[in-house]
């Protein structure tokens, strides 16, 4: 990822750290296309508030699973140039998925990630257990 391409990161991982004067100052400074990817991604974001995030991890889970069957590494690229093209929604569960349930268990993860992470293998350890019955 060149810097042209990644600016977005960068910024965000400095605004994370500016004081809200300086936060507002950066947001100025930007030019009118940047300006207008941090609105889409601020609105992006309130959208995903109200998502139910063990709903997408179940399904983000069942994508990655049957792309687990393709064998072929050039098939498997194919399909997911396809979702990516044709049905990025569900491209982007099974990301979330694969980032939420296979990041590292360490000392340097979010919080948030874990706790989501543990609540979600609680929640399909309950689904398993309904599923076999008493």
């Amino acid at each position: 990822m060149s810097a042209q391409d990644d600016w977005l990161l960068t910024f965000l991982s400095d605004f994370a750290g500016m004081s809200e004067g300086e936060r507002d100052a950066a947001i100025d400074a930007l030019p009118p296309e940047r300006r207008e990817a941090l609105v889409a991604l601020a609105d992006v974001r309130a959208d995903a508030g109200g998502v139910d995030l063990l709903a997408v991890l179940d399904a983000g889970h069942l994508g990655l699973e049957q792309l687990y069957e393709v064998s072929d590494a050039v098939d498997l690229y194919a399909v997911l140039s396809l979702a990516a093209r044709d049905r990025p929604r569900i491209l982007v569960e099974a990301l979330f998925a694969a980032l939420v349930a296979h990041r590292g268990y360490g000392h340097g993860e979010p919080e948030g990630i874990a706790d989501l992470r543990d609540r979600w293998v609680w929640h399909v350890h309950e689904q398993v257990s309904r599923e076999r019955g008493p």
